[in-house]
């Protein structure tokens, strides 16, 4: 860490940066035996200062992987179906260092504003103002993968099929905790939880080139996602976040054992209040205009005991197409990408309202405005209630279909660069983010955020297109 010098008037030293290392060593092993039987196998050891004055300075992570080449079997020979058919699978380990510069290192803050009197004379005063793990353990991903690969008509069709199991060991994240403990930020980073993510994916490309001078290539795949968390380090205590920017300060997600992680919980929304006397009667508190929340455990009181799993911000399904086109001196790429079944927590809709925002529109023309008006968005006096608190109003689904990226080109004949000492003269048009397709009602379903924060849209900055043209020049 790198402090500025401090003056005599404010005696305030001012952080101005920090300093990390890291060392590693890489070893790798490849070996194939008639272009059959394949494997290879790497170590690699990292270390890094972060983890300095814990236990786990170095991490150390092995892979191995081995593959089957069938169609290079002699029993293989005669058949006419696969022009290459491969067999593989691989294991291995990763690690992550992403963390805070000395994450276990505590730390004394001495700003002006702590001032300790000794005999009626000022001093300046101390406070210890963060608490710290007392070690921190690398972060690890333990994979393995199956695979099949497959090349029909002369590998002009080629087909991969994966099956794969992750576990992310010992993740390391921030935490809540109670403020009265009197943190600068009521948070607290550590390795707080294992969770996996096990599914399938499959791609399948074909490439081509036609009589008249057309070649092109159509690839596309789709992947099948699960996320379970397989134990967090509170045990059957879950893990609340997503509240940091809530105007309620309400968490909005949960991660505990056997669930996704960072799912959001909160309460079922049966309605909407129409009258001061119903609303008294089954939300005492509550009044006209509010929401209903359904009675989960059936005691007859709306409680924390009722909040329940409203959405998950781990995507299901992801998707994508990509394409490649050539007309002689033409080309032309497009990349598609999308996800489905995965949900937000649109907060923008009422539970961040702090009084300098607007709400939308769409919230405007159909809020409550009285008995009968609507039995879906809560009236506009959202200040002192609990329509604030999480609930299923604020969770919606964010999948969406995205042109990424779209160019065309065109090169110069080459008889005529070739009089300008260029080997190659290309123009092209080029957009990204063009064409957005979703249901969402905020700006971007492309939300973000740590594990535990995810998909919380909380007045993120929206998806910007960006249109360019340019050359290319080769010499």
């Amino acid at each position: 860490m790198y402090l500025s010098l401090g003056d005599a008037a404010s005696r305030k030293l001012t952080d101005k940066g920090s300093l990390n290392t890291v060392a590693s060593y890489f070893a790798r092993a490849n070996y194939s035996f008639k272009n059959k039987y394949l494997l290879n196998a790497s170590l690699r050891a990292d270390g890094a200062s972060q983890f300095y004055g814990g236990s786990d300075l170095w991490g150390y992570f092995p892979s191995v992987g081995a593959g089957w080449v069938i169609t290079n079997e002699d029993f293989m020979k005669d058949q006419t179906i696969f022009t290459n058919l491969k067999l593989r699978a691989s294991w291995g380990k990763v690690g992550n260092a992403g963390v805070p510069i000395n994450p276990t290192t505590l730390t004394v803050s001495q700003v002006p504003q702590l001032i300790a009197f000794y005999n009626g004379v000022p001093n300046t005063g101390a406070s210890i103002r963060t608490i710290v793990p007392p070690a921190l353990f690398w972060e690890r991903s333990a994979g393995s993968d199956i695979g099949l690969e497959m090349g029909f008509l002369k590998n002009r069709l080629n087909v991969e099929l994966d099956y794969y199991n992750r576990t992310t060991e010992q993740a390391i994240f921030d935490i809540p905790i109670l403020g009265s403990l009197g943190t600068s930020n009521s948070r607290l980073i550590g390795n707080q939880a294992d969770f996996r993510n096990r599914g399938f994916e499959i791609s399948a490309t074909w490439s081509d080139k036609t009589a008249g001078d057309l070649t092109y290539t159509i690839s596309a795949n789709v992947g099948l996602n699960n996320n379970k968390v397989l134990n967090v380090t509170s045990g059957n205590n879950p893990i609340y976040a997503g509240g940091a920017d809530l105007r309620s300060g309400a968490q909005a997600t949960r991660t505990v054992a056997g669930r996704p992680i960072g799912e959001f919980f909160g309460y079922q929304v049966a309605g909407i209040f129409q009258s001061n006397e119903e609303a008294e009667l089954a939300q005492p508190g509550t009044k006209a205009g509010d929401f209903k929340y359904v009675d989960q455990n059936g005691d007859g009181v709306i409680s924390g005991l009722d909040r329940v799993a409203l959405g998950n911000p781990n995507p299901k399904y992801n998707y994508g197409v990509n394409t490649n086109f050539a007309y002689r001196n033409f080309d032309l790429t497009l990349d598609i990408q999308g996800v489905a079944g995965v949900d937000i927590y649109n907060a923008n809709l009422g539970s961040t309202r702090f009084g300098n925002e607007n709400f939308t529109k769409e919230f405007y023309d159909q809020r409550w405005t009285g008995p009968g008006s609507t039995n879906t968005f809560p009236s506009a006096n959202l200040g002192g209630s609990t329509n604030t608190s999480p609930n299923s109003f604020y969770v919606e689904s964010g999948a969406y279909v995205r042109l990424r990226n779209i160019q065309l080109g065109y090169s110069l004949p080459t008889e005529l660069v070739s009089k300008w000492k260029m080997r190659k003269l290309r123009v092209f048009a080029n957009a990204q983010n063009a064409l957005n397709i979703f249901g969402y009602r905020g700006f971007s379903p492309e939300v973000g955020g740590t594990p535990t924060n995810a998909g919380i849209d909380v007045n993120v900055y929206p998806l910007f297109a960006t249109y360019n043209v340019g050359l290319n020049v080769t010499f």
